[in-house]
């Protein structure tokens, strides 16, 4: 009976000292999180990230700040973490990266506790030296080692320390950056679907009987594809007055091109709901035709805009091109103005 008793004692406090262990390992870590996100809303998003820290009394180890982006060092609690997650979410953030690793504290401690063993061996082999030193400079090497042996063992103790008061929390290593305008290396391609219209009158600098009129307006279906803003259009041009007599003038035009814009970083990088300055560029088909004419040609244009207005659901903007195309310069080339309306879909 006493055996049975003894064996079960035994089994219980293996349980128990293995809970405790586990509980031990679990309590002896810290999460390593990184994460890197971007906002077309970068003023107000930035100045919630500020509010939130400080509501939240989130210690900040190092933070840096430029036009472009905030980054952050941040240690806070497992809940505070996840409740911002959630923040980011609320404020339209899209997340590009989020990584989240377990660090066990007491492997790091070990190594650097290994390493401030072999620098107190290496101290004392110094010493030991000093005493059989021959010359002024051999000694004076030897206490400049110590010297900074001794502050790197100090250095192992500041990071064991920092270590302890990760315990349980969540180390988080964060980019805020304003949207991007263009496709880098870092960031994907952001598509978008927005489809839409545009009205545009179009005037030749140097109209010419038997070749092109005066002036020409047309409807063009836009679409936007990707934020930045890339789009192709295609549309009709017509003469808005054409002579009876002249059959070669060309009455009809039409249009298929490709186009991107970019907002200038001085101006605030197309993050404003109003007027936002723009410049860009279109490449394209024309095939003009009239009564008895016809032509296939090419073009490009260089363009300036401003977004009047847009928000998550609608953009209207206006702009001005300078049509160049590849035949008959001299007489087709002239000023494009074009307003456009393009929805969320």
């Amino acid at each position: 009976m006493k055996t049975k008793t003894l064996i079960i004692c035994l089994v219980a406090f293996v349980i128990m000292a293995s809970g405790a262990a586990a509980q031990n390992r679990a309590d002896s870590t810290y999460i390593d999180a990184s994460v890197e996100t971007f906002t077309p809303n970068f003023e107000k998003v930035s100045s919630k990230f500020e509010q939130f820290l400080e509501q939240n009394s989130v210690r900040i180890d190092k933070k840096t700040k430029d036009y472009f982006e905030i980054k952050y060092t941040l240690v806070m609690w497992k809940a505070q973490f996840a409740d911002l997650k959630n923040r980011l979410d609320e404020w339209k953030c899209q997340t590009i990266k989020l990584t989240e690793t377990t660090r066990y504290i007491p492997q790091g401690k070990d190594a650097k506790n290994v390493k401030i063993k072999q620098l107190q061996t290496k101290i004392n082999d110094c010493k030991e030296s000093l005493l059989s030193a021959e010359t002024e400079t051999r000694r004076e090497h030897l206490l400049d080692n110590i010297t900074d042996y001794l502050d790197e063992i100090r250095e192992y103790e500041n990071d064991i320390r920092e270590l302890d008061s990760k315990n349980g929390t969540v180390v988080l290593e964060i980019t805020l950056m304003r949207e991007p305008t263009t496709p880098s290396a870092s960031m994907k391609v952001r598509f978008v679907n927005m489809p839409g219209f545009e009205y545009s009158v179009f005037m030749p600098e140097n109209p010419k009987e038997g070749i092109s009129a005066d002036l020409y307006n047309g409807y063009m279906l836009k679409y936007l594809f990707t934020k930045g803003k890339s789009y192709v259009t295609v549309g009709a041009f017509k003469a808005v007055d054409v002579p009876q007599n002249d059959t070669l003038m060309y009455s009809d035009i039409f249009n298929f091109s490709f186009g991107q814009d970019f907002y200038s970083r001085h101006l605030g990088r197309g993050g404003r709901k109003f007027l936002n300055l723009y410049s860009g560029y279109n490449i394209g088909y024309l095939a003009y035709s009239g009564k008895a004419n016809s032509l296939k040609n090419f073009y490009v244009s260089p363009a300036i805009g401003i977004e009047l207005f847009k928000n998550n659901f609608m953009l209207i903007d206006t702009k001005m091109t300078y049509m160049l195309p590849f035949t008959d310069n001299l007489n087709l080339r002239g000023l494009q103005f074009a307003g456009a309306v393009n929805f969320v879909f």
